[in-house]
């Protein structure tokens, strides 16, 4: 995997447990020297090329929901593993429905204890978010480049205020994540594991991308709804990262988690009420 000669999906999300992963419902019961899996992963990104997944599952629904979980690594071309892929807005399929009906894991393919499903969960999330908290462009340097090309009242819009107000907030906005980030890979350097402050990223990149992509339709005026990249300034780039950039904001925790996250774990303010947190899993409502 390192090497990039082999391609790892992560199969966590559910139709009913994306936000609150540790609600997931694919289950998983102890065959042998087997581990035997049914259930549904939703968005999982790649599925459709990936050799290999790691998945977390539920093996015990009598204890509370964080505790009752276990993790493995799997082969994608195992039997009865069914791959569908999502069409998106912008034409493009990168995401998959994956189904599982009796698919037979090796106990040697778990990771960590069996009920510690949940802690190696966390170790990889805070990963994903360090790796995902840099959004691809467009940023500020392809907005200041656009402008400079686009007339504003029989004007460059770049000699606009109110345009470099904008392209002002998002360099400050992307140095601080630059900043941030290298405190990170100094703890990662002193061999550290990344913590939930790796939220703050994600929580700013994702939606940066998105209003940035936005501007860069409207300065284009009516040529912002041109999605052919033949026909348009940095081949379409705005236009398509418009339609891909919302998602951007649900992959790897939404907006709302990740400012839980960040207030309960980095600021130390009080945590939400959690009436299901000791409740067995069998217990908790569902539907």
């Amino acid at each position: 995997m390192i090497r990039g000669q082999e391609v790892w999906c992560q199969l966590f999300s559910e139709p009913a447990a994306g936000s609150d992963v540790a609600g997931l419902r694919t289950r998983c019961h102890r065959d042998g020297d087997d581990w035997v899996v049914n259930g549904q992963k939703v968005w999982t990104s790649g599925a459709h090329y990936s050799d290999y997944g790691i998945l977390v599952a539920r093996h015990d629904s009598s204890l509370p929901k964080h505790k009752g979980l276990t993790f493995f690594f799997i082969d994608m071309k195992s039997p009865g593993i069914d791959i569908k892929p999502i069409k998106q807005i912008n034409g493009g399929s990168n995401f998959n429905e994956v189904f599982f009906t009796n698919v037979r894991v090796p106990d040697s393919q778990r990771l960590g204890a069996i009920g510690e499903g949940w802690q190696v969960a966390i170790a990889t999330l805070m990963n994903e978010r360090l790796a995902v908290g840099d959004a691809p462009p467009p940023d500020f340097r392809e907005v200041m480049k656009l402008a400079a090309s686009c007339l504003l009242d029989g004007r460059p819009a770049l000699e606009d205020s109110a345009v470099r107000e904008k392209i002002a907030d998002w360099y400050v906005e992307s140095m601080g994540m630059k900043h941030t980030k290298a405190r990170t890979l100094t703890a990662l350097s002193q061999g550290k594991i990344p913590g939930p402050e790796n939220s703050i990223g994600k929580v700013i990149s994702a939606s940066k991308l998105q209003n940035v992509s936005s501007f860069g339709a409207d300065l284009m005026d009516m040529g912002g709804v041109v999605t052919d990249p033949s026909l348009m300034p940095a081949s379409a780039l705005f236009q398509q990262s418009y339609l891909y950039s919302p998602g951007l904001r649900i992959a790897g925790g939404t907006d709302e988690i990740l400012r839980n996250i960040i207030a309960e774990r980095v600021l130390g303010l009080p945590g939400e009420i959690r009436v299901d947190r000791d409740v067995p899993y069998s217990d908790i409502p569902t539907g």
